[in-house]
């Protein structure tokens, strides 16, 4: 495994810790097609899964902010309209027939992504969720 997870990235909420690991397996899995010369043949459906758990995750995310009144949900929803435009963008490039370019750029992409992210916007919530009951 190329990207582990590591305890110092978890959120404090074991819902969303649990989102960041299965992200994590997806772009591990991804890396490791490529490794063996078919991430070209599996970007497109990997990337629909990674999309697709994204996008519900980002969902349960946003839920449980507004649900505690995070006090910095506007900040925390526009890096998650971010994140998917890019992955959104990648997704076109693949349907544009550049697949063997993006399977490369995805995989670290991601992880690159998501460790920015728990580090700099999601451990911000965890003070507040926890205070809200949410572990």
């Amino acid at each position: 495994m190329l990207y582990p997870w590591k305890d110092e990235y978890s959120v404090g909420v074991s819902r969303f810790d649990n989102h960041h690991k299965k992200l994590f397996d997806i772009a591990n899995e991804l890396h490791n097609m490529m490794k063996t010369g078919k991430g070209a043949e599996v970007i497109e459906t990997s990337l629909r899964e990674l999309i697709d758990y994204t996008k519900y995750h980002l969902a349960e995310e946003e839920r449980a902010l507004e649900r505690i009144g995070y006090s910095a949900i506007s900040s925390h929803k526009r890096a998650h309209a971010l994140f998917t435009k890019e992955l959104n963008n990648a997704l076109a490039e693949i349907e544009n027939g550049r697949a063997q370019f993006v399977v490369v750029k995805v995989s670290k992409m991601v992880i690159d992504w998501l460790i920015d992210h728990i580090f700099v916007i999601d451990h911000k919530y965890t003070a507040e969720m926890n205070a809200a009951g949410i572990h």
